[in-house]
């Protein structure tokens, strides 16, 4: 019985003992959480007052850059990892810089970035961090802003230019927003608080050198003081534009002007107004089918207009790519060349989309046009020619086209298959050929291939157009009943070429006609009608 009692008291010792170890390792464990989570939010709270107090706006960073300072960077690397991993629904942003986003320097732009931070962080002020530490616990933060809303914010508004001056051939203007034109004194002032005072000087012709077009002024404008005030008011783009240079000369009718002006207005469908200097109605009159189809309102005529006008949206100047062509990649709405055409036969109601096809239709003959010219670099063997070709089997078509009559002579031109003629303005009625149809460039000596190439042969198949070119002898000129064969006009016409265009078209554009070989000249019209059998 003594035993068992000196026993059991000994055990209420050791039980004693055990609980109070336990009761001390477990105050130790409690006492190293709180130190543990404590250091937590002591970090994350810098951190978060180290967003707040404005490390990417104005504040001073120094960037320490030792062998020294890698274990404190190395420690706030850990801090980066806990604020993005831990902390949660967006409490703590602490992305890494746009350049290191992007790819940047690497590991030693970030080593740049973890000193900036650790250099703010050091020079916060206790008072911050007593603030920052009281935030109350249910405060809602915002997710930090997406990168695009972040850069909107940081970056100015960007002002796009007004006028593009790049095509060393056109100056072209487009103004979105409080635009007035006053016609008399040529002016378009655009109003604008986000542009700051300009003034250019802006020829609205596609060739910007010539000297008989009036230049309109183009100026903007930050406050609408001191602008005339609008006098009348349109809800419809405008279009500021001249019918001057050389207008009048059929090739340059469309290239100068029609084309241009269809890159430029056709994306409206006919809702924008011409405003024109230096208009010409008989030009007017003349092109009435195609200017219909540009444009529900009336003319303007800036020259004579004392109104100050008033448009949403004003464009000085014609859209232009290059002579009788559209880039697609470059137009509005991506139009082509196809495009173009296809609108001048709906302009003018042509019927014939498509060129004969003879593999379907083997027994009929193809229409063969001769534009013959009545003036200069015209044919002086026309009857041979014409024998020549319907003995090939084509219906031969012999016309040219009246001054006046476009409808007409479209008309004819779309009735036919094939088009040939020397180099020169009756060749423009390409435009109005159906899709498919053959056009033969007889080009006359002397080197005179570049230019005629890029005068019709690129415009014809950027049409839709199978193009041939013949290239005449010598002996097929009539340059010869002026010239001896040794003369420098054959044996070094680029002699003639260097001494400029008006000495080198008065001799080999004006001066020279063409006697065409008609057996050297019959492989063109049989591959004609191999192009036509496709």
């Amino acid at each position: 019985m003594g035993l068992e009692k000196t026993i059991v008291r000994n055990m209420s010792r050791i039980e004693a003992r055990k609980l109070g170890l336990a009761l001390m390792i477990g105050c130790c464990i409690v006492i190293l959480t709180y130190f543990v989570s404590m250091s937590e939010t002591t970090e994350i709270d810098e951190l978060q007052a180290n967003e707040r107090s404005g490390l990417s706006g104005g504040s001073r960073i120094v960037l320490i850059s030792c062998d020294s300072c890698f274990a404190v960077d190395q420690q706030l690397s850990v801090a980066y990892r806990v604020g993005t991993a831990e902390v949660v629904e967006g409490k703590i942003s602490l992305e890494k810089p746009e350049r290191l986003r992007k790819g940047g320097h690497g590991n030693t732009a970030e080593e740049k970035v973890h000193h900036s931070n650790f250099s703010a962080i050091s020079h916060m002020t206790a008072k911050e961090e007593k603030r920052e530490s009281k935030k109350p616990k249910d405060e809602e933060i915002l997710p930090p802003k997406r990168e695009d809303e972040r850069s909107q914010t940081m970056k100015p508004k960007v002002v796009e230019p007004i006028c593009d001056f790049s095509n060393p051939r056109t100056e072209f203007c487009e103004m979105t927003g409080d635009v007035r034109i006053h016609g008399k004194s040529s002016s378009v002032v655009f109003v604008s608080p986000h542009q700051r005072s300009n003034e250019w000087k802006i020829v609205p012709y596609v060739r910007k050198q010539m000297g008989n077009v009036e230049k309109v002024s183009v100026r903007t404008a930050s406050s609408p003081q001191g602008v005339p005030e609008c006098t009348i008011n349109r809800s419809v783009p405008a279009i500021v534009f001249a019918l001057g240079g050389f207008t009048g000369n059929y090739y340059h009718d469309f290239t100068d002007v029609l084309l241009p002006l269809f890159l430029t207005a056709r994306q409206f469908d006919g809702e924008v107004q011409f405003l024109i200097t230096n208009i010409q109605v008989w030009w007017l009159h003349k092109y009435d089918p195609i200017m219909k189809r540009l444009t529900r309102y009336e003319f303007v005529d800036l020259d004579d207009s004392n109104q100050v006008l008033c448009h949403p949206y004003v464009m000085v100047g014609l859209r232009f790519h290059n002579d009788l062509t559209i880039q697609p990649a470059r137009a509005p709405n991506g139009y082509s060349m196809i495009d173009f055409t296809a609108f001048l036969r709906s302009a003018y109601s042509l019927k014939k989309a498509h060129a004969i096809s003879l593999r379907e239709h083997p027994d009929r003959k193809p229409r063969l046009l001769l534009v013959a010219r009545n003036g200069t670099r015209r044919f002086t063997n026309v009857p041979e020619i014409v024998q020549m070709a319907e003995g090939l089997n084509y219906e031969v078509v012999r016309a040219d086209a009246d001054f006046g009559d476009v409808a007409g002579f479209a008309s004819v031109v779309n009735s036919c298959d094939v088009i040939m003629g020397v180099h020169g303005a009756g060749l423009t009625n390409l435009v109005f050929l159906p899709m498919n149809a053959v056009l033969i460039q007889i080009v006359p000596c002397c080197e005179l291939e570049g230019m005629a190439t890029h005068t019709f042969g690129f415009p014809s198949m950027a049409a839709g157009l199978n193009y041939l070119e013949y290239n005449i002898s010598v002996e097929e000129s009539t340059l010869l009943e002026l010239y001896t064969r040794e003369h420098p006009v054959f044996t070094d016409p680029q002699s003639l070429h260097k001494q400029g265009w008006f000495k080198m078209g008065k001799l080999y554009l004006v001066k020279q006609n063409v006697k065409l070989d008609v057996n050297r000249f019959r492989p063109f019209l049989l591959r004609a009608m191999d192009l036509l059998g496709r």
